[in-house]
């Protein structure tokens, strides 16, 4: 079973953005929209002000779905054509889900169908890819993917690449338990990545699988490789894309752990697990912060070391470090961190030097 918090905050976004049909047909949409239209009706598919080809649509019978049922077989399947249009003719009334499928998931709405409307929509529009987050932009599809929980690392992540209307991925690989990756492709466009994790002491349910969107486009800015921070929840796939972070050189041995402000009512986290790793990558001193947030490295640690914070649904900090000669009246090291997900993938936990930790 997921984390209980996990379940509670995942929850409250389904309340938010999720319908029970929707939560099982296409994971944690955005709250379904009605559209009355009549029998016959076209959908398009767009991708800001671009429609899409390709695109495989499914059309469910509302009246035929239950929030504990397996997913159905669709009522009607389709595909948007070149100009990223599908036609629907002679639906019989009633409340249908229509959504996009396949790689890169998608949003759907609750058609309307009846002949009576008096006002109907001639269109239904859809948009390819959803996601929760933005979608990434990268200058080149490679980069690290990384467990958000240190102390279950992956064993193995298994990479699809597709694109919109794909039959079949244009590639395939394994990164091993390094998470490292790189495709050659380079023409620029939406791609998706398709992931499937293992980590060990993770039920098959809580393996970190689902679809993250990249647009690959030489302009992207400052980002020519993609660094993601992944987890899992009850509503799909979760990441950060944190880049490197530069090392900090810091006097002080302590470190005190810090919610954002404003997302707890105490700013302190109790229980934040911390590593820190010698420039070999071997773990010299390990542990968990107090009640205040704070934690105390080995005094006699010297030169080029990684400092690892982690804490449930929170991103994880990896920060560089040169430990100077040890001041216990130098500034200490304040690490804030920040939720995984959500609408904003790059909103990294991050660190600075600061004086008088609250003891």
């Amino acid at each position: 079973m997921k984390q209980s918090s996990q379940w509670f905050l995942c929850v409250i976004a389904c309340v938010l953005f999720c319908t029970p049909f929707s939560a099982k047909l296409f994971g944690c949409v955005r709250s379904l929209a009605d559209v009355k239209v009549l029998p016959s009706f076209r959908v398009s598919v767009w991708h800001g002000a671009k429609t899409i080809p390709g695109i495989t649509l499914e059309v469910y019978n509302e009246a035929l779905l239950s929030p504990d049922a397996v997913k159905p077989t669709p009522f009607l399947r389709l595909q948007t054509d070149q100009n990223g249009i599908a036609e629907v003719n002679n639906l019989a009334p009633g409340a249908y889900v229509i959504g996009t499928a396949g790689p890169g998931q998608g949003s759907a709405v609750f058609a309307i169908v009846s002949p009576n409307h008096p006002k109907p929509a001639g269109e239904i529009k859809l948009e390819w890819p959803y996601s929760r987050e933005k979608i990434l932009k990268s200058r080149a599809l490679a980069g690290d993917l990384m467990s958000n929980r240190p102390s279950q690392p992956f064993e193995n992540i298994h990479l699809e690449l597709w694109i919109a209307g794909g039959a079949s991925p244009l590639a395939v690989a394994n990164t091993g338990p390094d998470g490292r990756f790189h495709f050659d492709q380079s023409q620029a466009g939406i791609y998706v990545l398709r992931i499937r994790g293992r980590q060990k002491g993770i039920v098959p349910d809580g393996q970190v699988e689902g679809d993250v969107a990249i647009e690959l486009s030489p302009a992207a800015p400052d980002t020519n490789e993609i660094s993601l921070y992944l987890d899992m929840s009850d509503c799909g796939i979760e990441y950060s894309n944190c880049p490197a972070s530069k090392p900090i050189a810091m006097s002080s041995r302590r470190i005190q752990v810090l919610y954002t402000p404003g997302m707890a009512e105490y700013p302190t986290i109790n229980g934040a697990q911390y590593r820190l790793l010698n420039d070999h990558g071997a773990s010299i001193a390990e542990g968990t912060t107090d009640k205040n947030g704070i934690a105390e490295l080995p005094f006699d640690a010297r030169g080029r070391a990684t400092l690892i914070v982690a804490s449930d649904l929170l991103s994880t900090l990896q920060q560089p470090l040169d430990l100077l000669p040890a001041d216990e009246s130098a500034p200490d090291l304040a690490v804030t961190m920040t939720p995984i997900g959500g609408s904003n993938n790059n909103n990294c936990s991050a660190v600075r030097l600061e004086k008088n930790a609250t003891p």
